[in-house]
C-alpha cells in the first residue's frame, strides 16, 4: 500500500503548497478543510507578548474517508475531538523552531521517503496528507507557531466542542421526548439500553429481581436492590401481571437451584403475555423445558400463550441451539434479540470467506450459525410481526451470524426484521 501512495516525482506536481495546496488535496471531507483553514489562516497577534516563544506543534488527526474511516465523513467537531497536538520544544527564534521541525519531520513515519523531495527547502506547515497515502488512518501536520497562537486555537476548539455538545444535548432531549410520546401512544412495553436517564423506558407491569437467595423481589429497574426496602413479589402480583421484566444477580445465576426457581416463578405468572428478560441465562432449560443436556423441549402454558419475548443483550448465553429451541413457542407476535446473536460463532465459517465476485465459489456452503434457527422460529409462530435484531450491524456481525436469505424468508412470512443502524465499527 505504501508503494502505491508514495510515488516519486511529487515536487513538480503542485504549483503551490502549504495550506492552499492541502485544501486542494483534501477532497474527502469539508471538515478537514475547515479545520485546516481555521488553524492556518487564523490571524496572528499583531505584537507578540513579551514571553511568547516559538513552538513546533505536531498534530495527528484522523482522515475522513480513508483507511479505517472509509465511508465516514467527520464533522469539524468530531475531527477536533479526535485530534491530538504535541509540542516539540520552545524557541526564542523562528529559525530555531523551523530547524527542530525539520528534525521532527525526518523522524515521523508519515513523511518517510517522499517529504524531502516534495517540500524541498520550503518552510512549514507540512502536512502528510500531501503524500497521498490513501491507506493512512490518520495524518500528521507539523507547524511552527507562537505559543499565543496555539493557546488561541485551544480556546477556540474548546468553545466549538462546548457549542456542539449543547446542540447535541438539545437534539437528544427532543428525540427523547418524541420517543416518550410515541411509547405512550403505543402502550407498548419497551426497555432501552442504556436505560434512563439516557434511554427511555415504558415499564412492564411488574419488574422483579432474583437474588442469590433465589427469591424474587419487586425491584424497579434503576433502583439499587435493598432487602430492607424492597418486598418480595407476592403470588397475587405474579398471577395477575400480563407483562413481566425479570433480571437476576450474578450470584443467583450461579446457584444450583436457579433454573428450577425461575421456572416456578414464571409458572406462577398465569396471565403472562409479555416477558422481558434482561441478561438471560439457561434460556432453553427455563423457557423451553429442556433437560440438562439441552434435549427434549416441552410445551407449557408459557410456550402457547406468550405474545412478546424479549431477550436483549444475552449473547454470552444464546447460541443457535437456544434460538432453535424457541421454535416450541407458537403464539409469538414480537421477538426481541437486540445484541444477542454471537458473531464469534461465525468467525472461520466457510461462508464468511467466500469471494463475492467468484460465482463458482461456495455455492453449496452451509448456512451461517443462526439462519436455520431464525427461520424455524418464524415458521412456528405464524402471528410473528416483528423481530428486533438491533446491534447486528455493529462490527459487521450480520455477515457472521445470518444469511440474507434467512432474513428475506422471515420477512416473506409477514414479520418485519429490524436491523437497526451501525453504531460501532
Amino acid at each position: 500500500s505504501d508503494s502505491r501512495g508514495r510515488q516519486s516525482g511529487r515536487a513538480g506536481r503542485y504549483p503551490v503548497r502549504g495550506p492552499i495546496a492541502t485544501l486542494v488535496v483534501v477532497v474527502t471531507g469539508t471538515a478537514v478543510a475547515a479545520l485546516a483553514y481555521r488553524r492556518w489562516m487564523a490571524p496572528k497577534s499583531k505584537a507578540p507578548a513579551e514571553h511568547d516563544p516559538w513552538l513546533v506543534a505536531v498534530t495527528s488527526y484522523p482522515m475522513s474517508g480513508r483507511g479505517c474511516h472509509r465511508g465516514r465523513q467527520f464533522s469539524e467537531a468530531e475531527l477536533v475531538s479526535r485530534s491530538t497536538t504535541a509540542v516539540e520544544g520552545q524557541f526564542e527564534t523562528e529559525e530555531e523552531a523551523v530547524a527542530q521541525a525539520k528534525r521532527v519531520r525526518q523522524c515521523t513515519a508519515e513523511f518517510e521517503d517522499w517529504a524531502d523531495e516534495h517540500f524541498g527547502t520550503g518552510p512549514p506547515p507540512w502536512d502528510s496528507v500531501e503524500g497521498e497515502n490513501f491507506d493512512n488512518d490518520s495524518e500528521v501536520l507539523i507547524r511552527v507557531v507562537r505559543q499565543s497562537v496555539l493557546d488561541a486555537e485551544k480556546k477556540a476548539d474548546e468553545a466549538l466542542l462546548q457549542k456542539v455538545a449543547r446542540t447535541a444535548a438539545q437534539k437528544q432531549q427532543k428525540k427523547k421526548k418524541q420517543k416518550e410520546s410515541a411509547l405512550q401512544r403505543s402502550g407498548k412495553v419497551h426497555y432501552s439500553f442504556p436505560g434512563p436517564p439516557r434511554g427511555v423506558d415504558a415499564n412492564a407491569e411488574l419488574e422483579v429481581l432474583v437474588d442469590a437467595d433465589l427469591l424474587a423481589y419487586a425491584v424497579p429497574r434503576g433502583e439499587k436492590f435493598d432487602k430492607q426496602k424492597h418486598a418480595r413479589a407476592e403470588p397475587a402480583q405474579l398471577a395477575g401481571c400480563r407483562s413481566l421484566m425479570i433480571r437476576a444477580t450474578d450470584g443467583a445465576v450461579a446457584e444450583e437451584g436457579f433454573v428450577e426457581q425461575t421456572r416456578s416463578l414464571l409458572e406462577a405468572c398465569t396471565s403472562l403475555e409479555e416477558l422481558h428478560w434482561h441478561d438471560a441465562a439457561h434460556i432453553s432449560r427455563i423457557l423451553c423445558g429442556t433437560d440438562a443436556e439441552g434435549e427434549n423441549p416441552k410445551q407449557s402454558r408459557l410456550t402457547r400463550s406468550l405474545r412478546v419475548l424479549s431477550l436483549p443483550y444475552c449473547s454470552r448465553n444464546f447460541g443457535p441451539e437456544e434460538l432453535a429451541d424457541l421454535a416450541i413457542f407458537s403464539g409469538l407476535e414480537a421477538l426481541d434479540l437486540r445484541s444477542s446473536l454471537d458473531m464469534e460463532l461465525g468467525i472461520g465459517h466457510p461462508a464468511t470467506m467466500r469471494d463475492p465476485y467468484d460465482s463458482d465459489e461456495g455455492g453449496d456452503c452451509e448456512p451461517l450459525p443462526y439462519s436455520e434457527a431464525l427461520v424455524a422460529v418464524a415458521q412456528a409462530n405464524r402471528k410473528l410481526k416483528e423481530v428486533d435484531l438491533d446491534g447486528i450491524l455493529d462490527f459487521d456481525a450480520f455477515s457472521y451470524c445470518l444469511d440474507q436469505h434467512a432474513v428475506c424468508t422471515v420477512e416473506a412470512g409477514g414479520a418485519r426484521v429490524k436491523l437497526g443502524r451501525k453504531t460501532a465499527w
